[in-house]
């Protein structure tokens, strides 16, 4: 099991006092992997967080209406927002969480404009909250690791190598949310070509316990990430037990094999 620290316990209160205040968000980004890790019993390594990040939904409105209704729900946990970043083109909106008796900083919230479509119901404890599914988290990170950003998102090289282990996926899914979301993917040039450079901003990555070692996670990306690389067109499907990928058609003729030997 993918444990959590009490602050990660805390932050799920928050993410419940925030759906249970019909604020409109989605959430997504760490607390979301983290709950898809353990509903797959993933414990290789546990990488900890202080910040929740969700997505807007309808109409984006001012920064005013957004922190009443933060301080509407946050105050039956004797938590208050404040405001440290105003939305904007491209730029989310940012909130550092307090205590209301000791103002002491416990996390940070931040909430982007941009719409999320895939979405699924999450459960930790009694808190249930709207996430984005699984694709999409993968969908995000192999966007982000296609480009320069990897270098500042060491973190989704860790988390993709969970969920690559995790979770089946498929390449017609991934970019059918590429293209919903109009996202540009990147040529993979920093992953593939400075090897060295993106070891040490793994290296640096802080607050990992039991972190894999980079060559580990490098080797099993390259081969994840490779139908994405090549940028081809081929319905393939991840097999997360074989860490191998199959076309689709031959991946479900194992899968119906499988169950007629049972």
């Amino acid at each position: 099991m993918n444990k959590l620290t009490e602050l990660e316990k805390q932050m799920y209160d928050v993410i419940g006092a925030i759906s249970n205040g019909n604020i409109p968000v989605i959430f997504k980004g760490a607390m979301v992997t983290k709950l898809i890790l353990q509903e797959n019993h993933f414990c290789e390594f546990i990488r900890e967080t202080r910040d929740i990040d969700a997505s807007w939904v309808g109409n984006t409105p001012p920064m005013e209406q957004i922190t009443v209704m933060l301080n509407q729900a946050l105050s039956l946990l004797d938590l208050y927002a404040v405001a440290t970043r105003e939305h904007g083109e491209k730029m989310s909106a940012c909130y550092d969480i307090l205590g209301a008796t000791n103002n002491e900083l416990y996390m940070t919230i931040d909430i982007d404009m941009r719409q999320s479509t895939d979405i699924r119901t999450y459960q930790y404890g009694s808190v249930t909250f709207r996430g984005v599914t699984p694709n999409s988290v993968i969908s995000d990170k192999i966007s982000a690791v296609s480009s320069d950003k990897v270098f500042r998102r060491a973190k989704d090289l860790l988390d993709l190598y969970a969920l690559a282990h995790c979770v089946t996926v498929k390449t017609t899914d991934i970019r059918i949310i590429w293209e919903r979301e109009s996202r540009v993917i990147g040529t993979f040039d920093a992953f593939l070509h400075r090897k060295s450079d993106l070891k040490h901003s793994y290296e640096k990555l802080r607050r990992v316990d039991m972190k894999p070692k980079f060559d580990a996670v490098y080797n099993y990306l390259l081969l994840f990430l490779m139908p994405f690389i090549k940028a081809g067109r081929a319905d393939l499907t991840w097999d997360k037990e074989k860490s191998e990928w199959f076309d689709n058609n031959s991946y479900a003729q194992r899968h119906r094999d499988t169950e007629k030997t049972f």
